[in-house]
C-alpha cells in the first residue's frame, strides 16, 4: 500500500487521538504495519521526531505537538474542500464530542436516535465530563459548555442559555430552616463547586432588584462533578445552584425545593467551542442538529 503525506496526516493525527498504532489501525480499518510507515514517512519529510514511544505509551514531542496543533486545522479544510464538491454523497466518518455529563446524560443522549436516523454513517465518540478539555491534545472536534469563557486558543458559537436554579432537600429546610433573604444564606451550608482548571471555588449568583450579586458560600463539601453535586443535595448536605434541566425531576417529585425564588440565578450561557474556524461537514451538521435540539 502506497502512503502519501496526505494520508500520513491523517494517520499521524488517529494516532495521537486515539493514543495506539494498533488502535488507530482498527480506526481507519488499514493494517497495523501501515500505520508505522505513515510516521516513518512523516518524520521523514519533516525532517524530525514527532512521537516518543515507548513500551507502555505514546507522547508526543515539543515537534510532534506543534505538528499536530497546525495539522489538525489544516486537514479539517482540506476535508471540506473535498466534501464541498461531494454534496450528494452520504455523510460518514467520526465525531468527537465532549459536553457536560447532565447535557449528556438528559438532553441529547435521548435524542440520538434521531440523529443516526438522519445520518447513519456518522460515529460519535462522546465524552462525558464537567472538567475543561484541550481540544487538540484530546483530539475532539467540538466541546458543549456552560457559563462564561476563559481565554483559550478556540472558536466559540452560541447556542443559548439554559436555566439555573437554588434549591436544596426538604431534610435539609427541615433541619436548617428555609433561608427569606441572601443574607441568609451566610448562616447556611453549600455544595460548593471547584473550576477544574483554576482550582477556585465557583462563586453563586443571584438576581436582586439592582442587578447580579454573586456570592462565595460556606460549605463543608466541595465537588466537580455534576452527578456528585445533585446526590450531595439530595444527602442533605447543603445548598445547591444548578442546571434545572437535572434536578428539575426531584423538584417535581418533591425530593428538592427551590431557595430563594425571588433571587433567582441569571440564566448560563451554553457555547460549541471549535478547536479552529476551519469545520468539517460533519462537524456543522452536528452543530444545527444540536442547535434545534437546544432551542426546541
Amino acid at each position: 500500500m502506497q502512503i502519501n503525506l496526505f494520508e500520513s496526516i491523517r494517520i499521524f493525527i488517529e494516532i495521537v487521538e486515539s493514543g495506539s498504532f494498533t488502535q488507530a489501525a482498527e480506526n481507519l480499518r488499514i493494517h497495523r504495519p501501515a500505520v508505522t510507515r505513515a510516521l516513518q514517512l512523516l518524520e521523514q519529510h519533516s525532517g524530525t521526531r514527532l512521537l516518543q514511544r515507548t513500551t507502555r505509551r505514546i507522547d508526543l514531542t515539543p515537534d510532534g505537538e506543534a505538528f499536530y496543533r497546525r495539522s489538525k486545522p489544516l486537514l479539517a479544510q482540506a476535508d471540506e474542500l473535498l466534501e464541498s464538491f461531494s454534496s450528494e454523497r452520504a455523510m460518514r466518518g467520526q465525531l468527537r464530542v465532549d459536553m457536560p455529563i447532565a447535557l449528556a446524560a438528559l438532553v441529547v443522549i435521548p435524542r440520538l436516535p434521531e440523529f443516526y436516523r438522519m445520518y447513519p454513517e456518522i460515529d460519535i465518540i462522546l465524552s462525558s465530563s464537567d472538567r475543561r478539555r484541550d481540544m487538540l491534545r484530546d483530539g475532539l472536534d467540538c466541546i458543549l459548555r456552560l457559563g462564561e469563557l476563559d481565554d483559550g486558543e478556540y472558536v466559540a458559537h452560541r447556542m443559548g442559555t439554559i436555566k439555573m436554579t437554588t434549591c436544596a432537600s426538604r431534610e435539609y429546610i427541615a433541619r436548617h430552616g428555609m433561608p427569606e433573604t441572601l443574607e441568609d444564606l451566610k448562616n447556611h451550608q453549600a455544595i460548593n463547586w471547584v473550576n477544574s482548571r483554576s482550582s477556585k471555588i465557583m462563586p453563586w449568583t443571584f438576581s436582586t432588584p439592582e442587578g447580579a450579586v454573586e456570592m462565595t458560600l460556606p460549605g463543608k463539601l466541595v465537588v466537580d462533578n455534576s452527578e456528585a453535586y445533585v446526590s450531595a443535595c439530595l444527602a442533605g448536605l447543603g445548598l445547591l445552584q444548578g442546571m434545572n434541566v437535572f434536578i428539575k425531576p426531584h423538584l417535581e417529585s418533591g425530593q428538592l425545593v427551590e431557595v430563594l425564588p425571588h433571587n433567582p440565578c441569571p440564566d448560563r450561557k451554553l457555547s460549541l467551542l471549535y478547536p479552529h474556524r476551519h469545520l468539517s461537514r460533519r462537524v456543522r451538521i452536528f452543530t444545527e442538529w444540536l442547535e434545534g435540539l437546544l432551542q426546541a
